[in-house]
């Protein structure tokens, strides 16, 4: 996971426009909805042409613009994994804090219903992170099967700030307090947003085997938060750990050859000018093709990052 700077928003999503976007009509029609105690346990039915509730439900925050931007935002990748994903699969648009319900909440109905097309809210992902999926995962040396996915989960560090209907429906009408609610339940937001939270990459360490664990240094509530992350997101699921294994040998692999690279043009120092040249031209060259795996674009960026600055680091020491 690594930090990604949110693009503007796109016109469907806009708040305050003129005219009124598609976007914020539907927040506004399905805060409407919700604001009648009857319709908590049901799902958002948007309301037709003729004033009547229909069956369908939430749709503008799946609009291609949409869709297409956040593509473009996340470098075809997961927001949470970091593994691309449109060359075999459409991706999810995922609801950061979930739409419909809350599973951590009882009643789980309803949702932030009134975040379903903030554009801060939305992020893309694969469906093994954003679904609920049967995984296989290791455990020490025995492999497992277990349920895990994010869905329909938002935990928290307390439910005293979590945020309910009540909010929701101040959510146009008074913006100052509900900012002051919001800001609250993200102090204790137990889930990692690549959006949100800075200097991202601090939260996880790599094993050369592909896992991923939680650092050292960390908070206790930093602490909780990269290991609720790990399991919501499933991020230590099988597939994917062997995935940054290879990844890893790669990586590592390019290491090699760039300090092949530095020991052959060190041993060149003293030559002719024209061997000098030629030596340091395939050393940056090496140096350049490694640095690639850490650029934004890259699967496992993360992950490249964490063993690149890890190698330099401890050479400095040498």
């Amino acid at each position: 996971m690594i930090n990604v700077k949110r693009l503007d928003c796109p016109e469907i999503l806009k708040i305050n426009s003129t005219p009124q976007s598609k976007g914020e009509w539907e927040t506004k029609d399905a805060i409407e909805f919700y604001r009648d105690h009857l319709n908590h346990k049901e799902k958002y039915k948007r309301t037709g042409a003729k004033g009547v509730r229909m069956k369908q439900g939430y749709s503008i925050y799946s609009d291609n613009t949409v869709r297409e931007l956040l593509i473009r935002m996340f470098n075809s990748k997961c927001a949470y994994c970091e593994s691309k994903i449109t060359a075999i699969y459409n991706g999810d648009i995922e609801h950061f804090r979930p739409k419909g319900e809350i599973k951590e909440v009882n009643p789980t109905r309803p949702g932030y219903f009134w975040l379903a097309s903030e554009w801060e809210n939305l992020l893309f992902a694969c469906p093994f992170c954003n679904q609920t999926n049967t995984h296989t995962i290791k455990n020490g040396i025995e492999v497992e099967k277990a349920v895990f996915g994010k869905h329909d989960h938002f935990p928290l560090d307390t439910e005293a700030h979590r945020l309910n209907h009540t909010h929701g429906v101040i959510y146009f009408t008074d913006s100052v307090s509900y900012k002051q609610v919001f800001d609250l339940e993200e102090s204790v937001r137990l889930l990692l947003n690549p959006c949100k939270d800075d200097a991202i990459e601090k939260y996880f360490k790599f094993n050369d085997d592909g896992a991923i664990i939680s650092s050292d240094g960390l908070t206790p509530f930093e602490e909780r938060k990269a290991q609720k992350s790990i399991i919501t997101y499933a991020l230590h699921r099988l597939p994917l750990t062997t995935a940054r294994e290879e990844k890893t040998i790669q990586i590592k692999a390019q290491i090699r050859r760039v300090e092949i690279a530095i020991t052959n043009y060190n041993n060149y120092m003293d030559k002719s000018d024209e061997e000098k040249v030629w030596f340091e031209r395939i050393m940056r060259e090496e140096m350049e093709l490694l640095h690639k795996f850490k650029a934004a674009d890259q699967e496992y960026s993360g992950l490249a990052r964490y063993i690149i600055n890890k190698y330099f680091d401890e050479a400095k020491l040498l």
